[in-house]
């Protein structure tokens, strides 16, 4: 009898190490990317350990890879009623859910996970990316760098710091973010892009051009990366060639509205007033709610001498979107053209009632005051406008609607004063 009960110590043994064997092979198929053999794998596990929660959450990442939420959500849910202070299920949780676009909830379950343990630089990343699409990022920011404290080397946390900061126009720290990650990952493309995208910010475009072009060697098909480039080309004055990046961002994906807007914006550019209308048809026929077709449609309309039709695509614009500072200054720009100088300044008092830093309202004032005889008020209006922007004042000497009050004391004084700032 004794000698059996040894036998069956060593059976049991042998079983129990062939179960964590099969943990094991689980977890390195999921590390390898294999996701449908480590689910067979885990899944097989999970018949006899029902509720080990490490098997629970190699199981929900590997049905997330594989796309299966329901599932996942479910295996998630299980675990953390086993174990309600894992704080590396609550960020796989939390992460799952961000996919999910439910972000309130993917906060609460990172931050849960950077309660039971701190010192998770992962769950800083993707908390603060939930951050960022809450609009939040000032914290994401915060996060990233708490990330940062932590692991000096994170790729990921670098490239995310400098996404927001793309987004926030800090384009001198999105740079800086972008190469530190670029030191440990010389030739990922994402951070290729995102560095091209903060020196096209700096009017650096030349430079942009070609960590674009780097980006799309190694990733040739992501239409955003053409799209990018082709702004960059379009500001170079290369157009041409910002027309063949359009077209091969809309190739590769037909419904890409912005592309077939700057598309358009190009080919008007060039002349090509027909095909640029084209396009903004079917941008209309993609979005029909959108203010960008009809505004652009406007600006073909003024080249046209089309001053009533531009007028009226403006109108549409801004009743699709009422708060559109530039289509309220295009349609002050148009009634001036059409000599409805009243209305027109409705419109740039407008803007002004809004932000008093938008230069150009304050120049268009000055333009109004001029051909209404208003010497002071365009004095005061100009003086205004070279403030923000100095160019104003070397404008303003060239431009006819100044020439009725050209010989003003008052508008010879704030000309001469600009030119013996510009030289001293």
């Amino acid at each position: 009898m004794e000698e059996e009960f040894d036998d069956f110590d060593d059976y049991d043994y042998f079983d129990e190490d062939e179960d964590e064997e099969r943990l094991e092979l689980a977890q390195i198929a999921l590390d390898r990317g294999e996701s449908e053999t480590a689910l067979d794998l885990i899944e097989e596990y999970l018949e006899d350990h029902p509720f080990d929660v490490e098997a629970l959450n190699i199981c929900a990442v590997a049905a997330t890879n594989l796309d299966d939420e329901i599932k996942a959500l479910a295996l998630y849910l299980k675990a953390l009623r086993l174990d309600p202070k894992n704080g590396a299920i609550h960020h796989n949780y939390g992460v799952l859910l961000d996919r999910l676009g439910r972000r309130a909830e993917a906060q609460t379950h990172l931050r849960k996970a950077l309660a039971y343990q701190p010192d998770f630089p992962e769950a800083y990343v993707n908390l603060g990316n939930v951050l960022d699409e809450l609009g939040e990022t000032d914290e994401a920011l915060a996060m990233y760098d708490e990330a940062l404290k932590r692991r000096p080397d994170s790729a990921d946390a670098y490239f995310n710091k400098g996404h927001a900061l793309n987004r926030l126009g800090s384009y001198e720290g999105a740079l800086e973010c972008f190469n530190a990650a670029l030191r440990m990952e010389p030739h990922e493309p994402s951070c290729l892009n995102g560095a091209g995208y903060a020196l096209a910010g700096l009017g650096r475009d030349e430079e942009a051009v070609r960590y674009y072009s780097q980006a799309l060697a190694r990733e040739s098909d992501n239409p955003h990366f053409f799209y990018n480039r082709g702004l960059s080309l379009m500001r170079l004055g290369r157009l041409d060639d910002a027309v063949r990046d359009f077209d091969a961002a809309l190739v590769l994906e037909p419904d890409f509205f912005d592309a077939l807007i700057e598309k358009a914006n190009v080919l008007a550019e060039r002349g090509d007033l027909d095909q640029a209308r084209q396009l903004l048809l079917k941008a209309e026929e993609r979005d029909p709610a959108s203010p960008e077709p009809p505004f652009y449609l406007a600006l073909i309309c003024e080249r046209e001498g089309d001053h009533e039709g531009a007028l009226g695509a403006l109108e549409e614009s801004l009743a699709r979107d009422p708060d559109s500072i530039h289509s309220l200054n295009n349609k002050g720009s148009v009634l001036m053209d059409m000599g409805r100088l009243d209305e027109a300044l409705g419109c740039f008092e407008a803007i002004l009632e809004r932000t008093d830093v938008y230069p150009l309202a304050h120049y268009n004032r000055a333009c109004i005051f001029a051909l209404q005889g208003k010497t002071a008020a365009a004095v005061r209006a100009l003086t205004q406008a070279s403030r923000l922007e100095p160019h104003f004042l070397q404008d303003a000497a060239e431009d006819p609607d100044f020439d009725c009050i050209r010989h003003r004391p008052s508008f010879q004084k704030l000309l001469r004063s600009a030119a013996r700032e510009e030289r001293g």
